[in-house]
């Protein structure tokens, strides 16, 4: 047996195998070009991250709650209607914290095609943020203030979710946002 490698040992490239990394190579082309395409569109949320203080956090959402509450839902979770709320150059500013009585708070009453800027943060744990059927996911953490612009496009209820497991009321974790004319 020989240490050497035998000549023509390979077989050259047939028909079938050439076309194969033909389309593999024009494949790549075009997936490449897509990357930096999906930055150009509305296609991902906006990325707007703040540092805080989870006492500095809770007291501005608390305030935001004592100011713009119409009720409580049944489960004892302030409404707020945030249809009167002005509208900055950016987006209403609205407040959402994760507590860690295992809660969303508030309950949302917003206006549809209204521009908002929901700000999430926690007081406590790590929590998901999930806006279904909508499909929209967001990590939210103690200590960060995270923006998510947006504007309803139509009206109805829509569920927010906590979507990362956060203890044993995880699964009591929700509140809903409602958009109206």
């Amino acid at each position: 047996m020989s240490i050497e490698t035998p000549k023509n040992w390979w077989k050259p490239l047939n028909k079938e195998e050439r076309i194969w990394l033909y389309i593999v190579g024009v494949w790549a082309v075009i997936l490449t070009i897509m990357m930096p395409y999906g930055h150009t569109r509305d296609h991902n949320i906006s990325n707007e991250t703040w540092k805080t203080t989870t006492k500095a956090y809770t007291a501005v959402s608390k305030a935001f709650i004592k100011k713009y509450k119409i009720g409580e839902d049944e489960r004892g979770v302030p409404i707020v209607d945030a249809r009167n709320i002005p509208e900055g150059k950016r987006g209403a500013d609205i407040f959402l914290i994760a507590t860690r009585a295992w809660q969303f708070k508030p309950h949302f009453i917003l206006k549809k095609d209204k521009k908002y800027r929901i700000h999430m943060s926690s007081d406590f744990y790590e929590h998901g943020f999930s806006l279904q059927p909508m499909n929209l996911n967001y990590q939210i953490l103690p200590n960060r203030d995270f923006v998510v612009t947006m504007t309803p496009k139509q009206s109805g209820k829509f569920m927010i979710v906590c979507n990362e497991y956060c203890g044993p009321g995880h699964h009591n974790m929700f509140t809903t946002l409602e958009v109206k004319e």
